[in-house]
């Protein structure tokens, strides 16, 4: 009888973990591209004159904290979005962590969410392997403590440039979206992306994942850097918001 182990051992060894990409308005969207993205998400960071701002950490799996510092050459604070694994996984490697308080208590206790990542983890989403003897079924999202709490009105200053920090719960009580009104940059993690949402859909709790939904759609965004499948321009945004809606709120 095969296991899940025999699998992982008759996958390659991958030479790079992450890839690369340069985005509009100084932004750089990091990948781990041997994990299929329904099953892990983007890492987008924030260039700025005195200090980078990483917005989710993906899985951490592969220590991302190494490759994001030598990008910035300087300062990087990471912000959690959420508590999940796929992209709150590498945040115990930063030495800056932010998140919002509702969410901490599950990024320094995360049981409940270790329970469920086989469900998106495993051996089918997991392509190649970090290292050689990799097992995939051993993955732990390591638990760690917020060095600053954010809420609703905060805002991340990057030397030349502002983020303000947005509450937008419905899928996580503490979920959060970063906002830069300057380039129409709105990062949304899992609260708003383009593609498969699987059984963690529809949401815990609809009524206020709606009332989120409609505040991001009347910011003047003109780029959405979600958690999964890349970037949506405005119009598909409005477009996946109002499927969403029509979606939860129909009979």
């Amino acid at each position: 009888m095969s296991t899940e182990g025999d699998h992982d051992r008759d996958k390659p060894v991958a030479e790079v973990w992450f890839a690369a990409e340069a985005c509009d308005n100084n932004i750089i969207r990091l990948r781990e591209i041997h994990i299929d993205t329904y099953a892990v998400g983007d890492i987008w960071l924030v260039r700025g004159q005195d200090r980078d701002l990483a917005v989710d950490t993906g899985s951490g799996i592969v220590d991302p904290y190494p490759l994001i510092s030598a990008i910035a050459g300087k300062p990087v604070t990471a912000v959690a979005l959420n508590s999940y694994y796929d992209h709150a996984g590498g945040w115990h490697c930063f030495p800056d962590r932010a998140c919002h308080p509702l969410d901490a208590p599950d990024l320094e206790n995360p049981k409940s969410e270790q329970s469920s990542v086989s469900t998106y983890l495993n051996d089918g989403t997991l392509w190649s392997l970090p290292w050689a003897g990799y097992d995939v079924a051993d993955y732990t999202f390591a638990p760690a403590t917020p060095t600053h709490l954010v809420e609703h009105g905060n805002s991340f200053d990057l030397g030349d440039r502002t983020l303000e920090v947005l509450h937008v719960p419905g899928r996580s009580a503490g979920g959060l979206a970063i906002w830069e009104a300057a380039t129409g940059s709105l990062f949304t993690s899992d609260m708003l992306y383009d593609g498969d949402h699987g059984p963690s859909w529809p949401p815990d709790d609809p009524v206020t994942y709606c009332a989120s939904l409609r505040r991001m759609r009347d910011l003047p965004v003109r780029c959405v850097y979600p958690g999964h499948y890349g970037t949506m321009d405005r119009q598909r945004m409005l477009e996946v918001i109002d499927h969403q809606i029509a979606d939860l709120v129909s009979p």
